[in-house]
């Protein structure tokens, strides 16, 4: 199984040794991931939240599960990919189903949603929610949730793993296996650049593994066409959009999924990483300098998806122990847990609405909309 999920990956067979739960899911061998992971499926305790931490509402996927979510740039709906290509858009405020989204393709496809990014808007618009979806296939998909009208769709050659759009909106970019990343026209959808590593061996100017996210810089003033991208080969790469290969990069991070973050107010990144330790890191973003490691729990998990949470707080989430925490930011304590989970935590991403944002969390067939209580 492993050589075969190896060939799918595509990756070199250095990388074979950290092949990972959710890598075998997108190789679209895996469907259902409920029970203890060994094959058992009795009934399991119910999730559960342990101090400041309560949930709000449980989203029901059905029998998919969740490998991506994403909150609207509004905090009004919730989107969540699922592992068979579907996307099911809910009401955040009250967990309602709004919306399934899939056509022909995705149907006979029958692959996972890896990404969802909901399309920026000017600032003045309406946020009328479109939104793009990223498949393990190389598609691409621009959706109007409303009609279920795909307005768009890019087909590349390879598995398209994360995408970014910059804070504009008027570009995107694209990361995956192959490794290069490529940049798109959002208004025509035409590839514009791709971005790779230099021929020079000597220089590591770009990545040489898989790439599972990419982020813009929010401050589009103070860092025009900056983005950062992350994956198998343990570095962030630093991208300027004007220069073909990355102009700087930090070693260490192991990247298995949307384990990068970028706070425009200290100029720090949080990177998650897939093993026991070193998991969570912040970083300089100017200096690439490691600021600090922050201790795992008393049972850690190996890190999938990290993100700021406000000013104060940090939201990482994992498997091997299935859970999702909160983290103070200044005294690097977790405040709240939610354990118990049927599966791995592939996926979250918070509101960023409201002094304390409300945090989606995808385990197995569910999201669960949680908030931070307290101080």
């Amino acid at each position: 199984m492993l050589n075969l999920l190896q060939a799918l990956a595509g990756d070199s067979p250095q990388s074979s040794p950290r092949l990972t739960k959710r890598a075998s899911v997108l190789s679209g061998m895996s469907g259902s991931d409920h029970g203890d992971g060994h094959g058992n499926h009795d009934k399991r305790p119910e999730p559960t939240c342990e101090g400041n931490l309560r949930i709000l509402q449980k989203l029901d996927c059905g029998n998919e599960n969740v490998l991506c979510v994403k909150y609207s740039y509004d905090g009004t709906v919730v989107a969540a990919g699922l592992v068979h290509g579907a996307i099911k858009i809910f009401q955040a405020h009250d967990g309602s189903a709004l919306y399934h989204l899939t056509d022909q393709e995705v149907r006979d496809a029958h692959l996972p949603c890896t990404s969802l990014t909901f399309i920026p808007t000017d600032h003045g618009q309406k946020f009328e929610h479109l939104l793009m979806a990223t498949y393990a296939n190389g598609v691409l998909k621009f959706w109007h949730p409303s009609t279920g009208s795909c307005l768009h769709t890019i087909h590349e050659n390879r598995q398209t793993l994360a995408a970014s759009f910059s804070p504009h909106g008027d570009v995107f970019v694209t990361g995956g296996a192959p490794a290069q990343l490529h940049m798109y026209d959002a208004a025509t959808k035409k590839m514009v650049r791709t971005f790779e590593p230099s021929p020079d061996k000597t220089v590591m100017d770009g990545h040489m593994l898989r790439v599972f996210s990419v982020l813009y810089h929010p401050n589009a003033v103070a860092y025009p066409g900056v983005f950062l991208s992350g994956g198998w080969d343990d570095t962030i790469q630093f991208w300027d959009s004007r220069v073909k290969h990355s102009v700087r990069k930090i070693f260490g991070p192991h990247i298995c999924g949307e384990g990068l973050d970028i706070d425009p107010e200290h100029n720090h990144v949080l990177t998650g990483s897939w093993r026991k330790d070193s998991a969570l890191q912040v970083w300089d973003f100017t200096s690439t300098e490691k600021i600090k490691d922050i201790p795992p729990d008393f049972n850690s998990c190996l890190v999938y998806c990290c993100q700021w949470l406000g000013r104060s707080c940090i939201t990482a989430g994992g498997s091997d122990h299935n859970m999702a925490r909160i983290v103070d930011r200044g005294t690097l304590q977790t405040t709240g847990r939610l354990v118990d989970l049927p599966g791995g935590v592939y996926c979250s991403d918070n509101s960023r609405h409201g002094n304390v944002p409300k945090v989606a969390i995808g385990a197995a067939n569910m999201v669960y909309i949680v908030e931070k209580t307290g101080g």
